[in-house]
């Protein structure tokens, strides 16, 4: 959907790491960064020049993601 989207599992296991509770994203693109904070329960922050991809991310973090259940 972006020319530079990254998958979203990457983008967890590195924001996982941070210690704080907001991230912030000044180059959103297609919201990749704010779906895994979302995904994380953290609050997040996304800037972007291009009203598509603010329109694109903000569907985009309007889905909601279900936990996994474990047997």
């Amino acid at each position: 959907v972006h020319p530079t989207e990254k998958p979203v599992s990457l983008l967890t296991q590195l924001i996982s790491h941070h210690n704080g509770h907001t991230v912030l994203d000044p180059f959103m693109g297609s919201g990749t960064t704010l779906r895994a904070a979302k995904d994380l329960g953290m609050k997040c922050i996304g800037i972007e020049i291009e009203e598509r991809y603010c329109e694109l991310a903000a569907k985009r973090l309007a889905q909601e993601v279900l936990p996994l259940l474990t047997p």
